[in-house]
C-alpha cells in the first residue's frame, strides 16, 4: 500500500499542499518582476500564462515539516507524454521553453523532491495535481485587467474561507495561493480541507492584494526605451 514515508526518517506526511503560482498573461509578471536577469519565458511569454499555474503538490506534516527524497527512482519525462500538453500549460517552466534542454528540470525537480515521497507513479503524481488546479478566480483576471486590487477577504471566500487556503504575497502584489488536500489511507489525495496553521502562518498578504499585470512590464520597457 502506498504512502507517504520519508525513506530517511520514516516520517509519515499527514496531508497533502497544492501550491499555486500566480502566472500571468503571457508571463508572469509578479515573479518576473523580482529577478534582475529575467528567465527566457519572461521575454517569450505565452498567452496560456495568463493564470494561476502548478507549482507543485508536496506532502506535508501538521507540523510544518514534510518528506522529501524518498526514493533514487529517476524522473522519465517520457513517462509523461498522455498528459504533456496538460502540463505546458497548467505546470509551465518558465525559466526553460520547451526548445531548451533544461526544459523539463522544473518538473524533474517537484518529482524528486517531492513526488517521490507520494507513494504515486509518475504520470499519477503529476496527472492528479494537473486535475486538482483550480480556475483562476475571475476577481484576480478583473483586477489585472483594471489595474486595481482584490480585497483579501473576498479572495479567501472564492478559496472556501479563510481555513481553506494560504495566501502569499510580495511586496503586496499576490505571488502563491496554498490549499490542502486530505491523504487518503492508500496515499492517494483525498478532497479539500482546512489548512493546518503551519499553513496558514505563512499568509503574508494584506486587507487588499495588487494584482501583477503583462501591461505593467510592457510599460516599463517602454518607458526605459522612450
Amino acid at each position: 500500500t502506498p504512502s507517504l514515508v520519508d525513506a530517511s526518517t520514516g516520517q509519515k506526511a499527514d496531508f497533502f499542499s497544492l501550491l499555486q503560482l500566480l502566472e500571468k498573461v503571457t508571463f508572469q509578471p509578479e515573479f518576473c518582476s523580482e529577478k534582475h536577469e529575467a528567465p527566457e519565458g519572461c521575454h517569450h511569454p505565452k498567452q496560456i500564462w495568463d493564470r494561476l499555474t502548478i507549482h507543485g503538490l508536496w506532502p506535508n506534516n501538521d507540523d510544518g515539516t514534510y518528506p522529501q527524497n524518498c526514493s533514487n527512482e529517476k524522473f522519465d519525462l517520457t513517462s509523461l507524454q498522455p498528459i504533456r500538453d496538460e502540463l505546458e500549460q497548467q505546470w509551465p517552466n518558465i525559466k526553460a521553453l520547451p526548445n531548451s534542454a533544461s526544459h523539463g528540470e522544473f518538473w524533474e525537480h517537484e518529482w524528486s523532491k517531492h513526488g517521490t515521497c507520494t507513494g504515486l507513479s509518475q504520470l499519477e503524481y503529476f496527472s492528479k495535481a494537473v486535475k486538482m488546479l483550480m480556475p483562476t478566480p475571475s476577481i484576480v483576471k478583473d483586477a489585472e485587467t483594471q489595474h486595481s486590487v482584490v480585497k483579501k477577504d473576498d479572495l479567501l471566500a472564492v478559496y472556501g474561507g479563510a481555513q481553506l487556503a494560504a495566501l502569499v504575497c510580495k511586496k503586496n502584489y499576490l505571488s502563491e495561493v496554498r490549499v490542502c488536500h486530505q491523504k487518503e489511507t492508500d496515499g492517494n489525495v483525498g478532497e479539500r480541507m482546512d489548512c493546518p496553521q503551519s499553513i496558514l502562518r505563512e499568509s503574508s498578504c494584506g486587507s487588499e492584494i495588487r494584482i501583477a499585470s503583462f501591461r505593467m512590464e510592457e510599460e516599463e520597457e517602454s518607458a526605459a526605451v522612450e
